[in-house]
């Protein structure tokens, strides 16, 4: 299954230092009732725990509601045994629970009576290492639950970021990095504010496109916009570069149609909680989820080298 056609439009850019963030609004509209990580998360109608015995790229994700709840990849859970990121996204089935593919990012710490409580950072990993990990990811054939990382990889991108913006984690985790940038990005964070027909986001560096992420409707897309600008702020430098990016974003826009339009490139499995996955390749890397037909959430990346 491809996912469906879906007309979208480019708007303004808004600069987070060297970050440029353009709005994506889209002609489709989202009809399914479900509750997004972060609405759960501050009801307390999602429980997060480590299986029994512990593994590291598995959680269990237990829904209290009596409707589904939407985990978006690269999505942040912190606590447990280590912080994880989301694999893929997932939507889980009201009132049930659902084991749901992860990766570390937090190498050196196994463990913690303290932090037994996971929850959700409210912060998105880094385009970077969102496309380094779905680049690399193993799927289990016939609609299984493993959706395995590179988890070397996603280590190097961790300790890379620690490098580049000089802070040292005792534990190696990627939210003490985030945590520290958060002081020179939160006011400039502040002029992020959802459109109110805005579905999507893509974020650029100079005239290069770090990343795509696009929802069901502007409501969904609203608990997570200022997450996932914050995570590619991370990989962009501290000042604009000037550079025009919208060349680059028409490509990228086509490279994705192109992708998710061919069976051979973007192909429909099914997902670990509800509704389809799709996994795109030819020239960029993405995953996605739809339901009955409807897009849910489409995450695209130029593929990283």
């Amino acid at each position: 299954m491809n996912m469906p056609e879906i007309k979208v439009e480019v708007g303004k850019r808004v600069e987070v230092g060297g970050l440029s963030v353009f709005p994506i609004t889209s002609t489709q509209a989202g009809e399914l009732t479900f509750l997004t990580g972060p609405e759960a998360f501050q009801a307390g109608l999602i429980e997060v725990n480590e299986l029994d015995p512990p593994e590291v790229p598995s959680l269990a994700v237990t829904n209290l509601a009596d409707v589904p709840v939407l985990l978006v990849e690269g999505e942040m859970l912190v606590g447990g045994d280590q912080n994880r990121t989301m694999n893929v996204t997932v939507l889980c089935p009201a009132t049930s629970t659902t084991i749901v593919p992860v990766s570390c990012v937090e190498a050196g710490r196994w463990g913690d009576d303290s932090r037994r409580v996971i929850a959700s950072s409210g912060r998105h990993a880094p385009g970077s290492l969102r496309a380094a990990k779905t680049a690399n990811l193993e799927l289990t054939l016939g609609g299984g639950p493993e959706r395995r990382s590179d988890q070397g990889r996603v280590w190097d991108e961790v300790d890379r970021q620690s490098r580049v913006h000089e802070v040292y984690s005792e534990t190696a985790a990627l939210e003490d990095i985030q945590v520290e940038l958060d002081a020179f990005i939160a006011e400039q964070l502040e002029k992020v504010c959802p459109l109110p027909d805005q579905a999507g986001v893509i974020c650029t560096v100079g005239d290069a496109v770090l990343g795509l992420d696009l929802f069901d409707r502007p409501s969904t897309l609203s608990y997570y916009l200022r997450a996932i600008v914050a995570g590619h702020a991370l990989d962009a430098p501290a000042v604009p570069s000037g550079a025009d990016p919208l060349r680059a974003i028409e490509r990228f826009l086509a490279q994705v149609e192109a992708a998710t339009g061919d069976t051979g490139r973007g192909v429909g499995r099914g997902g670990v909680g509800l509704g389809e996955e799709i996994h795109v390749r030819g020239g960029l890397v993405g995953i996605g989820l739809t339901y009955d037909d409807a897009l849910v959430h489409l995450a695209a990346y130029p593929t990283p080298a």
